[in-house]
């Protein structure tokens, strides 16, 4: 099984839009299911506004640490690697504050991230309608049936001890001892007290970095960064207006533009274009002292041959150019014929973002979420876009898809057979999945007054994901036809 689900992120909304009340676990690949308009795109859109409100909560470490309690983080610090040493319960709950008060701001940024991406003036605009309850949206981690923790919430829940065993073996390459030193060798004179007070901050923020994305975060689950291909990429590419209204937005004061202010841009497209964007962007250095705190990008090799089943495809591949307005751009490469995307096919131009994030974005614990991966597709293009995912969810990215297709359903139901099978040269470039590596979450509209449900589907190990609503469809149809036939003789 995969070892991301051994920690499993697990989200709990109420009154989100058509959607009364539902739960949905990430497992290393997560699929949504259901007829239009009952909550699937809502839901993953508030996953992505939760997932990024963790990545931007931070805030001051306080009460920092006294000088006792440093001079005895020094202490495990050097010791802890060889002797297995827990922090002291002094300090621990200090720790455990400075983490509570994370939580608490992830919360308040989940306000700000769903107005942001839903782009509304006021989160009552996505409360479910005819209903006198309050909207919600919970983050918790779970472990097993009984353990499950909340980390944060819209409504500002949250667990008071969130940390588990603390480890601080890994300060010991960081500047985190040399400022510790420095604050307790502190002297007396001339604007000592100041300087012992700034030293005493920077420890206990680089402190507080430490203990959220070495213990707090990866335990979570959450510990990548999220990733939204929204639906209608290939209408996206094309709005290369919005794009260069980004970069005069990111330049406006550069170059003076005070005179006329550019069109805002709003939702979770703003976020996929600025990311399209950076592709060809320098990336910013991280200061020395932050590579051991932040998430370490360690090479991955299984996640851009991923995108292999689509390379096959397309019979080409998707490189990055700039245009006019210095702006990134996909290009279709067919042998030593290069083209914009948006003179390929549709299944080119759907297909290009999702090869470039595979090869140049996407890391390992991160999330990608992606709407309709099989919109505009033959049915045999589908079978490969499914491959893929399920290819990229084994190799350390989690992924959660929204889909309506039953071709996609079934091609991801015979990885998950593979899976059980002996591998033979055939099946060598043939992705698989376990069963405990998968999730299919099916919504239902009942009443409007009750609003949609959210039912895990039961996917069975000797057949696969069960697609009884649209076998219930084609079914119908046949029927319709039959009887069509009758009437005609």
């Amino acid at each position: 099984m995969n070892s991301q689900a051994a920690v499993t992120p697990e989200f709990r909304f109420r009154n989100l839009g058509p959607i009364a009340e539902g739960t949905i676990q990430l497992r290393p690949l997560t699929i949504l299911i259901g007829k239009n308009n009952t909550g699937k795109t809502y839901t993953a859109q508030a996953i992505y506004a939760a997932h990024k409100a963790l990545e931007r909560a931070n805030g001051p470490a306080t009460p920092p640490l006294t000088r006792d309690e440093s001079f005895d983080v020094i202490s495990l610090i050097n010791h802890a690697a060889t002797a297995g040493a827990e922090p002291a319960s002094s300090f621990v709950g200090k720790f455990q504050t400075w983490i509570s008060s994370r939580l608490e701001r992830a919360g308040h940024n989940l306000a700000d991230r769903l107005a942001v991406y839903f782009d509304v003036e006021k989160l009552s605009e996505l409360k479910r309608w005819r209903t006198g309850g309050e909207l919600d949206i919970a983050v918790h981690r779970r472990r097993t049936e009984t353990d499950s923790t909340v980390l944060f919430s819209l409504s500002g829940e949250h667990e008071g001890s969130p940390l588990d065993s603390i480890d601080l073996s890994g300060l010991r390459e960081t500047p985190v001892v040399e400022l510790l030193d420095d604050f307790l060798a502190g002297s007396s004179g001339a604007g000592a007290a100041s300087r012992s007070e700034l030293l005493q901050r920077r420890t206990a923020s680089m402190l507080a970095d430490y203990l959220w994305y070495r213990h707090l975060v990866p335990t979570s689950g959450l510990g990548g960064q999220a990733h939204y291909l929204p639906a209608g990429r290939s209408g996206l590419l094309e709005a290369w207006t919005d794009v260069v209204r980004i970069r005069l937005e990111q330049d406006r004061e550069g170059l003076a533009l005070t005179g006329r202010e550019p069109a805002a841009l709003g939702g979770i497209a703003l976020d996929f274009l600025i990311e399209l964007q950076q592709l060809t962007s320098p990336r910013p250095q991280r200061r020395a002292w932050q590579k051991p705190l932040r998430r370490s990008v360690r090479v991955a090799p299984d996640i851009p041959t991923a995108a292999s089943h689509l390379e096959r495809l397309i019979g080409g591949s998707v490189v990055v150019a700039r245009g006019r307005e210095q702006v990134p751009s996909l290009s279709y490469q067919h042998g030593k014929e290069v083209i914009p995307v948006q003179r390929a096919s549709s299944m080119v131009a759907e297909l290009a973002p999702l090869i470039r994030w595979i090869s140049d974005v996407l890391g390992p614990r991160d999330l990608l979420l992606i709407d309709e991966p099989e919109a505009h597709m033959h049915p045999e293009a589908v079978l490969a876009v499914a491959q893929t995912l399920v290819a990229l969810s084994q190799a350390g990215v989690r992924v959660l898809c929204t889909t309506h297709s039953t071709d996609f359903l079934h091609q991801v139901s015979n990885c998950m057979l593979r899976a059980a099978q002996t591998p033979s040269p055939d099946s060598a470039d043939a992705p698989s999945i376990s069963v405990d590596d998968l999730a299919v979450y099916r919504f239902e509209r009942g009443d409007p007054e009750q609003g949609s449900t959210v039912t895990p589907v039961e996917v069975d190990p000797a057949w696969g994901i069960p697609e009884d609503e649209y076998v219930a469809v084609a079914e119908r149809l046949a029927d319709e036809t039959a009887r069509l036939l009758g009437e005609a003789r």
